[in-house]
């Protein structure tokens, strides 16, 4: 028999389930979503959705995977040795804030809260798959920082933690349990702001 994965007909499959268990996850959690639901949705038959993943665990983390990873789309934090640190600074931690203050975004932060809570280790493929790789970004930053000298030498990951702390802080606490709103424009540039100047009074070389 002919193999016929990968043809355009069966990505176009794929993508549409893709698209369908996305977006039943975010709206109704893990638990709320069936196979049969993400197949109605993806207009094809429950067996389809079985040709291309094996059972709801697997397709869960494939649409999770795609969600952060389209999520987590900013430029690569580059620096040089003629870079406007302060400058590069600004943008990344706009970046990351824009991200993380996504509705979708936000919605993926409940779905792992959840699933944390059950100790299921679906909690720990969506954390690498979102968390851990914003972390990654930020430690490569530090570390070409720490290359062109633009800041002091010290542990990445404690510079990542320490950056991500001052941005997020307790208000990010208080966003999740929606008790508070995302910040506005004027609220966010004057969280960065407020970051970086006590981020570098400890980093800072000049």
């Amino acid at each position: 028999m002919q193999n016929t994965v990968g043809r355009p007909k069966d990505l176009e499959k794929r993508k549409h389930i893709l698209d369908a268990a996305k977006d039943l996850f975010l709206r109704c959690g893990y638990h709320g979503s069936s196979m049969n639901q993400i197949a109605k949705e993806a207009g094809v038959t429950k067996l389809t959705v079985y040709n291309h993943f094996k059972d709801k665990d697997n397709l869960f983390v494939s649409a999770i995977e795609e969600t952060c990873e389209n999520s987590i789309k900013s430029r690569p934090l580059a620096l040089n040795a003629h870079a406007n640190f302060e400058e590069e600074l600004y943008t990344s931690c706009e970046s990351t804030l824009n991200t993380i203050n996504l509705p979708e975004a936000i919605k993926l932060e409940h779905l792992i809260l959840e699933l944390a809570a059950e100790n299921n280790p679906l909690a720990n493929i969506f954390y690498n798959a979102s968390h851990q790789k914003m972390y990654c970004i930020w430690d490569d930053f530090f570390k070409q920082a720490i290359q062109f000298n633009f800041i002091h030498q010290d542990d990445t990951k404690k510079q990542t933690q320490l950056i991500l702390s001052l941005l997020l802080g307790v208000r990010h606490h208080e966003v999740l349990l929606g008790i508070r709103q995302p910040p506005n424009a004027k609220e966010q540039h004057q969280i960065i702001l407020d970051s970086i100047e006590l981020f570098l009074l400890k980093y800072n070389k000049c």
